[in-house]
């Protein structure tokens, strides 16, 4: 009889990974089915969310926790669009989400369809501009050779979204395909010999060396090499948990300083984005090394003296064998930080969340004020801190959350939000109470947009649109069966944070924080 494409996907889906998230409609229930099937044996598990724009988050934040690729899975037209949010930042962010959409079908692909968006092509052209690859499947034969290759193009550093469409009149085609699908892990980029050598000569004349990691340098355990070199270490905020922030060579974060000391910077896995450089601001050492996986991130910002394409452990795990750099003490000038103003402010609800959470945790931001002060929040591991400021989708903290439980239901997962964004994505919820999906939502609860206000007052003297519309996130959050802690003022917070975090192991929690919205965190007022 053979095996119909739908069923060759879902094999293919099933031998790379455990879990599934997708939503269903009229188009692809063929596919729909397989999964079900698949379900029934216990070799998938399947998630729901109530929107492609959570979905495809969630298969991205899967991925990153994973270490594998996340599979979304959208119905055509409108379904792919609403994907496009969680496409874009995957491919912002190097996450291996490989989204699987149909399109119409193409015995008709000229007559208009449901989900028609007019033009057949427009779904993979559009997917080509914000991915690694973009494959369309046309019989059974293809399958093992597109899903494989897409898997391994997403998990290739730098990893990256992959996009597979399938035309719904061909999932129930048939082939003789006998194919026993293997799971493809990470590939990594190493450096050539002339890189390592090229590296060595910049490195032996340097006298003050130091290490700046970026999000590039946080996904893996690189400590034994960075302990070899014994040089100063300072990230970006996206790199937080690259060094534990307990570290003798951790030096802090890059945010905010005006100058980098040393004589030679060893910039590893950054991009020398804007938002940490001070719009590019701030004075590094003349000579640079940068390493990347990807070479677009060479000399757009600062000029290096060396660039070298490689993953940023297989660089050091050459190099820490093949140098010694001269030892030389950097103590940080970072200011401290000023907790000032009345009631619960970013600095005090910040410096509760990070005395009250163990060190396992999970911190992913969402868009706007809750992010900067989610900066003073201390990370112990790698690939522990997801703050993105670069594409920034506000509303995603919540089913990126799910995700990372998901992938990692043994570790503490915290997502922090502010009430505009709660507001845009919170029917999330629902998913994980639906699954039984426990971690904890901190709401930072000041009805404003701050940095809305902020630049308005400053360039205007006035303010449109900022405030945001009241509601009872009790009632809401408890109405989806979520448990909800609320924290009103200082004297109460310290044993909110506690009573919710004790709760957010055994269900979705909310914890509700009122805080100032006068309050401003010190550290953009050059508070540490």
């Amino acid at each position: 009889m053979g095996k119909s494409i739908a069923e060759l996907i879902v094999e293919s889906i099933s031998s790379q990974v455990s879990d599934i998230f997708g939503i269903p409609g009229t188009h692809g229930l063929g596919l729909y089915e397989e999964i079900r099937k698949e379900v029934e044996k216990g070799r998938v598990r399947y998630y729901m969310p109530r929107l492609e724009y959570g979905g495809a988050i969630m298969a991205d934040y899967y991925a990153r926790l994973k270490g594998n690729v996340g599979v979304f899975i959208s119905v055509n037209g409108p379904g792919f669009t609403n994907s496009l949010t969680g496409l874009a930042e995957a491919y912002s962010e190097g996450s291996p989400l490989v989204l699987i959409s149909f399109n119409k079908e193409f015995k008709h692909k000229y007559r208009r369809q449901l989900h028609d968006m007019g033009y057949y092509d427009a779904q993979i052209e559009i997917a080509k501009q914000i991915t690694k690859g973009a494959f369309r499947i046309y019989s059974p034969e293809d399958v093992p050779l597109i899903m494989e290759r897409a898997f391994r193009i997403a998990l290739e550093d730098r990893m990256g979204p992959v996009y597979i469409e399938v035309p719904v009149d061909l999932l129930d085609a048939k082939g003789e395909v006998e194919v026993v699908f293997k799971r493809v892990n990470r590939t990594l980029i190493y450096p050539t010999k002339d890189d390592i050598k090229s590296a060595i000569d910049f490195l032996s004349t340097c006298s003050k060396p130091i290490i700046l990691l970026g999000y590039g340098a946080s996904r893996t355990n690189i400590v034994n090499y960075l302990e070899k070199l014994g040089v100063p270490v300072l990230t970006t905020i996206r790199g937080k948990g690259a060094i534990p922030e307990n570290h003798p060579l951790y030096m802090g974060t890059i945010f905010g300083m005006k100058e980098v000391p040393g004589d030679c910077l060893i910039a590893l896995g950054t991009s020398f984005n804007d938002l940490e450089t001070g719009s590019w601001k701030v004075k590094l050492p003349k000579r640079i090394l940068h390493v990347d996986a990807d070479s677009n991130a060479f000399n757009n910002a600062f000029r290096a003296e060396v660039t070298i394409r490689a993953s940023v452990e297989t660089f050091l795990e050459e190099i820490s064998e093949k140098v010694k750099l001269p030892k030389w003490a950097y103590s940080s000038s970072q200011p401290k930080r000023i907790d000032s103003g009345n009631g619960i402010t970013h600095d005090y609800l910040a410096s509760v969340l990070d005395s009250s959470l163990n060190e396992d945790r999970v911190i992913i931001t969402d868009a706007g004020t809750n992010q900067v002060m989610a900066m003073n929040i201390k990370v112990y591991r790698p690939n522990s801190y997801f703050n993105s400021l670069i594409f920034n989708a506000m509303g995603s903290a919540i089913p990126a959350a799910i995700g990372a439980k998901i992938a990692s239901p043994e570790r503490q997962i915290v997502n922090i939000i502010g009430d505009a964004g709660f507001q845009a994505c919170f029917n999330e919820l629902i998913t994980a109470v639906e699954n039984n999906i426990s971690f904890l939502t901190v709401l930072v609860e000041d009805g404003v947009q701050h940095f809305l206000r902020m630049n308005q007052k400053i360039r205007y003297g006035y303010t449109f649109s900022t405030n945001v519309f009241p509601i009872d996130y009790t009632k809401v959050a408890e109405g989806i069966g979520v448990k909800v802690i609320e924290a009103k003022d200082r004297e109460e917070l310290k044993k909110a944070v506690e009573e919710a975090i004790d709760w957010s192991y055994k269900k979705p929690t909310l914890l509700r924080v009122h805080v100032n919205p006068d309050s401003i965190p010190s550290i953009l007022m050059g508070g540490a």
